[in-house]
């Protein structure tokens, strides 16, 4: 139960974070990793609009 609640609370996390917070995050990483995962999490989010504006779903 409490991993739903993980899931359910970084889903929404991920929800209200901009590209633009996203792209502030990732001009302000430390490490490679880093670096790859905020550029992961900023191409899902435009996937994620690119989805909306075209209808359907990409993956």
């Amino acid at each position: 139960m409490a991993e739903q609640n993980k899931s359910a609370e970084m889903l929404e996390l991920f929800r209200k974070t901009s590209i633009k917070e996203l792209e502030q995050m990732l001009r302000d990483a430390k490490s490679r990793e880093e670096t790859v995962f905020f550029r992961t999490l900023i191409n899902l989010k435009l996937q994620s609009a690119q989805e909306q504006i075209v209808g359907e779903f990409l993956l």
